[in-house]
């Protein structure tokens, strides 16, 4: 198969997994086996991602893979982006795009907040490396 064939494919079915999971009753979303799911999916996604969309497979190189996972890691680490109201907490840093209706176990993925949390770490980590780079070659 072509590989822009597969990064068509790839696309639609992140959409549809994303579409199938929000907007849906959990009641076990504090369990660690809903988590580590989450996790698994969430790295098994990135990885295939950058085997279609990056030219090297170096996680130091490729920057997109290592935004993803702190964007997805951002959600997981308890105290950090956390933002809590009455019936619900959001969870993103620094745009809440995870929201989890304690009550009735709704869950919603605003995707509009992921993709400008996921734009920011990249943007952040490519200065770093940048700044790395220059300050490695000045010397």
């Amino acid at each position: 198969m072509k590989k822009s064939y597969l990064k068509g494919l790839f696309i639609l079915s992140v959409f549809l997994l994303l579409v199938i999971f929000s907007n849906r009753s959990y009641n076990n979303i504090q369990e660690p086996i809903f988590i580590i799911s989450i996790i698994i999916v969430s790295i098994a996604i990135g990885i295939i991602g950058v085997y279609l969309f990056g030219k090297e497979m170096k996680v130091y190189k490729n920057l997109y893979f290592v935004s993803f996972l702190i964007t997805v890691g951002v959600v997981f680490v308890s105290g950090g982006g956390v933002f809590v109201e009455e019936n619900h907490r959001s969870y993103g840093f620094p745009t809440q795009f995870f929201t989890h209706y304690e009550l009735s176990g709704y869950v919603s993925l605003n995707i509009g907040g992921f993709l400008f949390n996921f734009l920011i770490v990249y943007i952040i980590l490519r200065a770093l490396s940048k700044m790395v780079i220059k300050s490695t070659f000045n010397q």
